[in-house]
């Protein structure tokens, strides 16, 4: 791409961007059929693994096959790329793409460290290239209700946010690199919703624990404060079933949101006698459970329900902000970069208790 023209004005209006994906592996293929169903064309593939590229190509019918994103950009010059390789490339990947003017979609965590994510941004803004980052989370249906509500007032003052996640933690050969390992690699989703809807964040506590006999963290639990609210997060490799929730709590009301079966329960209190009291709000919950469960196997049958349907949003806007030529993309280098910063203080303040779990002295909760 020529260096007098920014990439921004390259993609305004064009009909289908060109898009390349950087990483070919489990999660490429979620990103590949929404970013067809956006409206882009998918002109390569580049992985360091002729094998995953292959298979991914073969899979999605894709007819160009690269090693290196130096050889994609080069031969195809794609408007935007999508990296998808492991965290701990993803600078390197990205810097290269968005100092010669590609757009950049990064998957979570935006990186390892903040210095890298701060020269990501930097990088965009030499390229002049947008750069976005993979938080899907907050675009899932049930998410966006709940952003609606806390922004018409719904929910008045929030008092507090919560974000559990549980279920295993992934086993692959590059989680070794992150901080805190698995749970490194879960951290970054709850953590983003968390802060989306509690802001800026004051203070922190943090600890790790295990099972007996193990020596590698399995749990990790933080407390935010963000002003007059406090941030709670829990995550956890032990604790089965899968769990995935985010509750908001207000002067008026507290939803309850479960990301893994899109339900968003509103608990409020009504002006009934004290009787009624007591068996009305689990009425109403479990009438709004029982709809909204009918509708998402509805929707699911039909063919309307996918996998991360808070990707297929992103993409989306973020696409319609390439094609605009210009303009803020749905999540910020900013939103990254804070993410990240506090995934450090994080880890920071559990710095004692995951020495403790790792020589088997004990589990404390420390500052």
């Amino acid at each position: 791409m020529d260096d007098g023209e920014s990439a921004m004005s390259k993609a305004a209006g064009d009909a289908k961007l060109r898009v390349g994906i950087v990483g070919c592996g489990t999660i490429a293929r979620t990103h590949v059929p929404y970013v067809r169903k956006a409206g882009g064309e998918i002109v390569g593939v580049a992985d360091a693994s002729p094998v995953c590229a292959n298979e991914l190509a073969d899979r999605f019918a894709i007819q160009r096959v690269y090693s290196s994103i130096t050889d994609l950009i080069d031969v195809e010059k794609p408007d935007v790329v999508h990296v998808l390789t492991p965290p701990h490339t993803h600078a390197s990947v990205a810097i290269e793409a968005l100092e010669r003017g590609v757009h950049t979609l990064v998957e979570k965590p935006m990186t390892l460290n903040s210095g890298e994510a701060r020269a990501m941004k930097a990088a965009a803004a030499r390229g002049r290239a947008l750069l976005c980052v993979d938080h899907n989370r907050l675009f899932d249906p049930v998410v966006l209700q709940a952003r609606g509500l806390v922004e018409r007032g719904d929910l008045g003052d929030l008092v507090a946010v919560e974000s559990y996640q549980a279920g295993s933690a992934s086993e692959r050969p590059w989680l070794e690199t992150m901080p805190g390992g698995g749970l490194g690699d879960l951290l970054p989703h709850p953590l983003y919703l968390l802060l989306y809807f509690l802001g800026q964040v004051d203070d922190i506590q943090a600890m790790v624990l295990c099972a007996p006999g193990q020596d590698q963290p399995e749990e990790l639990r933080a407390l935010l404060r963000g002003g007059s609210c406090s941030g709670s997060l829990t995550i956890s490799s032990r604790a089965h079933p899968g769990v995935n929730t985010l509750r908001l709590c207000g002067t008026r009301m507290t939803v309850e949101i479960d990301l893994n079966n899109m339900t968003l329960v509103k608990r409020r209190d009504f002006a009934v006698p004290k009787p009624l009291a007591k068996s009305l709000p689990s009425l109403d919950a479990a009438a709004a459970l029982a709809w909204q469960t009918a509708k998402n196997a509805i929707d699911f049958v039909r063919g309307k329900v996918r996998y991360y349907p808070g990707m297929g949003e992103l993409i989306r806007r973020f696409y319609a902000v390439v094609k605009a030529g210009g303009g803020q993309p749905p999540v910020t280098p900013e939103e990254g970069i804070a993410v990240v910063e506090v995934s450090e203080r994080i880890w920071r303040a559990a710095e004692p208790s995951v020495a403790q779990v790792r020589s088997g002295t004990g589990r404390t909760m420390v500052q």
